[in-house]
């Protein structure tokens, strides 16, 4: 039973689509010694670790809130993203979804983010990767220790994305995933902050756009249900206030249509006082 809510959360972060996540190996270790390690920790993370991102992905008890929904023009391609979080009954996050479209691609590619008390435990990352003639899917499963530093990643591809749980892991180099970029996205923060960008009308609606105060940056529409004194400044005075920071409240509904987001409320951000 999923139950979507707002949620700005505080906290903080930057990252980028596929070359986000860093594939330098990091070791003081030996490398036979790092063999035995890694194969030490996944051997465990067979059992123990997957048997707890299973009790996250298959738990229906968990909250669902979503991030805005970014959008920006790319060379006359559109790119994508946000961040779709589960939180438990404590409001504790264990898990980010952070899900994008690159420019000149229809494939939807995702890293996932486990934590488990407070910290990163886990992540999936999953992509295509091309060669000669041919291209793939990649999933890279990494586990992480108390210090959030790597411990051993494993992979596996498969022709078709749904057949990647059907194929077995493979033990690779080990492949750390920013989680910035999706912190970024949360807290509406540097390339997803939030200034007034206009309103849009558009299917008998208004909406609200925010995003970064750039050309072609990200920006986010929100429908607009309550006419405020600040949505009737914003109005009013549309092309002089464009770039004013604020801070929007709202709801993401989803059904069988798809999404949208809904404006519960706006205010002009510290910095625009």
């Amino acid at each position: 039973m999923n139950r979507y809510f707002n949620a700005l959360i505080v906290i903080a972060i930057t990252m980028m689509v596929t070359a986000a996540c860093d594939t330098n190996k990091k070791s003081d270790e030996t490398p036979s010694d790092e063999n035995n390690t890694e194969n030490e920790v996944v051997a465990e993370a067979n059992v123990e670790g997957e048997a707890y991102l299973n009790s996250i992905d298959f738990n229906d008890s968990l909250y669902t809130a979503n991030s805005l929904f970014y959008s920006r023009d790319v060379n006359g391609e559109t790119e994508w993203v946000e961040v779709i979080m589960s939180l438990n009954d404590s409001n504790q996050i264990v898990k980010m979804k952070e899900q994008f479209v690159v420019a000149g691609s229809d494939a939807i590619f995702s890293n996932h983010f486990y934590f488990k008390d407070g910290q990163k435990y886990a992540t999936k990352q999953f992509f295509i990767e091309s060669e000669k003639d041919s291209s793939y899917f990649v999933e890279l499963l990494s586990y992480y220790d108390e210090n959030e530093e790597v411990l051993a990643t494993k992979r596996r591809t498969a022709i078709y994305e749904d057949y990647l749980p059907q194929e077995q892991y493979m033990v690779t180099e080990k492949t750390p995933c920013s989680s910035d970029r999706a912190y970024d996205i949360i807290n509406q923060k540097g390339k997803f902050e939030t200034t007034f960008q206009g309103f849009v009308d558009m299917e008998g609606f208004k909406f609200l756009v925010v995003g970064e105060n750039a050309k072609n940056g990200y920006s986010s529409a929100l429908i607009v249900q309550q006419i405020t004194p600040l949505i009737i400044e914003l109005r009013n005075n549309e092309s002089k206030m464009i770039g004013t920071p604020l801070t929007v409240n709202f709801q993401t509904i989803v059904d069988g249509t798809g999404s949208q987001q809904i404006l519960l409320g706006v205010n002009k951000s510290e910095k625009s006082e």
